[in-house]
């Protein structure tokens, strides 16, 4: 008997511990409202007078894609929006011969453009709808604090892609 007792010991104190190590390793759910870097990137992102180069693009069913070398950018300037993606992925509907048609592209004023501060999870979400001939867009950037910056790109006409970048300081 005195086996059975030592070895529960044992599993109840490695119990013990991987219960410990587990809730410590939880992620802290706090607000960043009033850190430094995350006050300072609301305030760029505010402005909306920036500019976001992305290295990775994500489609929806194929390998990420190295975008070195590959131009694109999502520029916000004054009250407007230029954006210039590549796109791997899946068409529907749409397209034609010209060599552009293939990216992504919207230029002028967005529509319903919103900003949303989420400083739980400190970031910033921008959405913004954009149309370019018969095709609609909606864009979803969520920037970090430390300038990284994800942008979702759904389409009327393609699969939704996502991509990896940053905020470029201006």
């Amino acid at each position: 008997m005195k086996k059975y007792f030592s070895f529960t010991g044992r599993f109840v104190g490695v119990l013990v511990i991987l219960g410990s190590l587990l809730a410590a390793c939880g992620s802290a759910n706090r607000n960043m409202a009033d850190d430094p870097e995350y006050r300072k990137m609301v305030e760029e992102v505010s402005d909306l007078e920036f500019e976001i180069e992305n290295d990775w693009a994500n489609p929806t069913q194929y390998n990420r894609v190295n975008l070195l070398g590959n131009p694109n950018r999502i520029k916000f300037e004054n009250d407007s929006v230029e954006v210039y993606l590549p796109f791997f992925g899946e068409r529907y509907a749409g397209g034609g011969y010209d060599p552009d048609d293939g990216a992504i592209q919207f230029k002028g004023v967005p529509k319903n453009l919103e900003l949303r501060e989420n400083p739980g999870k400190g970031t910033v979400n921008i959405f913004f709808e954009g149309n370019r001939s018969t095709e609609n867009l909606d864009f979803l950037i969520t920037i970090f604090p430390n300038g990284v910056a994800r942008t979702s790109v759904t389409s009327t006409q393609r699969e939704t892609i996502i991509y990896d970048g940053k905020l470029i300081n201006r």
